[in-house]
């Protein structure tokens, strides 16, 4: 299996944090990434069979928050999530699965869902309900094109 991911960061999400089948790309040079690139305009192909995708939830303020995950206007959010969602379906295989981390800082979960939508859909995951605010993870597989609808057999 090739995993993909796109946000690798600190690797925090990661029980082993150099996992021999994953490629960690990140635009921070300073966290030590496989490849410093821009998750919206990769400089490869794949083919990746999994993706790893933690975008930027909110617009940090200062400090260790900044310096941790950096400051990102909501504009820039948007620009992340769907450059970093169609750049990740050129990527996959047909079949590709995208895990997805996303925190309701400021945003709902199904708001980013829509962003992601043209090219990912949800098969399940932990979401969070409208009356608490938290974490959630998400399974998406990749839209595959042209949409075929195939009768019942």
């Amino acid at each position: 299996m090739k995993i993909l991911d796109l946000s690798a960061g600190n690797r925090a999400v990661w029980h082993d944090k150099a996992n021999h089948e994953t490629l960690y790309v990140d635009i921070r040079p300073e966290v030590r990434p496989d490849i410093v690139a821009d998750s919206r305009a990769l400089p490869f192909n794949g083919p990746f069979d999994l993706v790893v995708f933690d975008p930027p939830h909110k617009n940090n303020s200062g400090g260790n928050m900044v310096r941790s995950y950096g400051h990102w206007t909501a504009e820039q959010i948007t620009s992340i999530i769907e450059g970093t969602a169609r750049e990740a379906h050129r990527v996959t295989t047909y079949e590709g699965l995208m895990v997805f981390k996303w925190a309701e800082h400021t945003r709902k979960l199904s708001t980013v869902l829509r962003l992601l939508a043209p090219w990912w859909a949800p098969l399940f995951g932990h979401g969070v309900t409208h009356q608490q605010k938290g974490t959630s993870w998400i399974m998406l597989r990749r839209q595959n094109w042209p949409w075929v609808t195939h009768a019942a057999s």
